[in-house]
């Protein structure tokens, strides 16, 4: 329990001695309190504004470590160590079951012990985030665990003797997707969020002048904006036959976690990128207002050690350059800058050996757009150069999965679609620059 929730349990016993108090007063028909009475109304007043200051300030402290482990990519835990709500948490979360949550919506089933405790806290955050749910609330922090062994299934292939055989069925082959990138570029992860978030932007507006000795200094201020994230919602179905839903082991089980959570990092990555901003989806990087442009060509052009220097000055001049920055881009371009050399007299390539350019890190993904057109050209690549930690994604500390058992029982399936709430903000649009008309062909 957090230190705040004690002292506020510890106030409210003191609230209730003096309440009591009054009571026997009132009860008693006295207009005053006796002597002693009145010294222990006193006292319990001082102990109240006292704790009353105490929680204010438990509750700054614990504000300031959350903000924190979210601005340094944690995952919502303590700078300061996990307390014992989190290793309680911890707990539930490692006795939790995505299966057993799913059974739950399926008739004759109800919701039980962890996953029922799971779903009534997180169904009150989804109620303070202004979000209605329409199945059972799963927690955002599941993670699947990777094992080797395999899962075994008798089946039924359909001829004479071989109902009688048992198959074997070892580990599902994965579909090959792209890799996440994005949280290892170093965008800001805000975990575990409730409400809506708001960033106040300074636009500047103060300034200084020389001014004579007895001269009037005009006045000047600052104009002030403001960015906002609030849950947008992000879906996946996905069909599963209920004999694995009722007879599967905990390797299952473990797929079906790893995947979900795959197919929605990609889809945060992607939107990262180039997310419309528009019609519920974030805006990405790409199409973000205020980003430095860097251009190839009317009809596009060849990457060239000019494009390079001309993304990394332009977040230069912008003051928008941190410790940590690098490149975003796809395998293609990789593949061109590491045959490339940076202009005729040098012998170096653009990307060395180290997989970086001109001493910046490199970040890969099929995710970056290689079928852009620009006048004539078509198939141009992107790329993005900056300081990533500007990127915030937002998390609400929930999913709202809901199973449908009737569109295809006959088929002895059934559908769970997953929704998330998530948000993304290119905090700083300056800390990054942008090439929309890489040709490498």
């Amino acid at each position: 329990m957090k230190r705040s929730d004690v002292l506020k349990q510890k106030r409210a016993s003191k609230i209730e001695e003096q309440g009591a108090l009054l009571e026997t007063r009132k009860a008693e028909k006295r207009e005053k309190f006796t002597e002693e009475e009145t010294t222990k109304f006193n006292d319990l007043d001082a102990e109240i504004r006292a704790l009353d200051t105490d929680i204010k300030q438990a509750e700054a402290e614990e504000a300031a470590e959350v903000r924190a482990a979210s601005m340094a990519g944690a995952s919502g835990e303590s700078v300061l160590g996990k307390d014992a709500e989190q290793r309680e948490k911890d707990k539930m979360l490692a006795k939790y079951s995505l299966h057993k949550a799913i059974r739950s919506q399926l008739p004759n089933h109800s919701l039980t012990g962890v996953e029922l405790e799971m779903h009534q806290e997180l169904s009150k955050r989804a109620k303070e985030a202004g979000v209605s749910l329409q199945g059972v609330a799963i927690p955002h922090e599941l993670r699947a665990e990777k094992r080797d062994t395999a899962q075994t299934v008798t089946q039924d292939s359909g001829g004479y003797g071989a109902n009688l055989v048992a198959e074997d069925q070892r580990g599902v082959i994965p579909f090959l997707r792209p890799q996440p990138i994005i949280e290892k570029m170093g965008a800001t992860y805000l975990r575990g969020l409730q409400g809506d978030l708001a960033f106040p932007v300074n636009n500047g507006g103060i300034a200084a002048t020389w001014e004579g000795e007895t001269d009037t200094v005009s006045p000047t201020k600052n104009a002030y904006g403001k960015k906002t994230m609030t849950p947008k919602r992000l879906a996946s179905t996905v069909e599963i036959s209920l004999q694995n839903i009722l007879q599967s082991t905990p390797d299952l089980e473990a797929y079906t976690k790893s995947e979900m959570e795959m197919v929605i990092a990609l889809k945060i990555d992607e939107t990262a990128i180039e997310g419309a901003g528009s019609g519920g989806v974030p805006q990405g990087i790409l199409g973000a207002s205020g980003v430095n442009v860097v251009a190839g060509g009317t009809n596009g052009a060849a990457p060239i050690w000019g494009h390079i220097v001309d993304l990394e000055t332009a977040v230069y001049v912008a003051n928008a350059n941190a410790a940590r920055m690098g490149y975003l881009i796809n395998p293609g371009t990789k593949g061109f800058l590491k045959k490339t050399k940076g202009d005729a007299a040098d012998l170096a390539y653009m990307m060395g050996s180290t997989n970086e350019v001109n001493g910046y890190m490199v970040g890969v993904t099929n995710l970056m757009p290689n079928d852009l057109t620009k006048g004539t050209g078509t198939a141009l690549n992107a790329a993005i150069f900056g300081d990533f930690s500007q990127l915030i994604i937002g998390e609400w500390g929930f999913f709202d999965m809901v199973v449908d058992n009737i569109t295809r029982k006959k088929e002895g399936l059934i559908e769970i679609t997953v929704n998330s709430f998530l948000d993304i903000l290119v905090r700083q649009p300056k800390a990054f620059a942008r090439i929309v008309d890489w040709n490498i062909s």
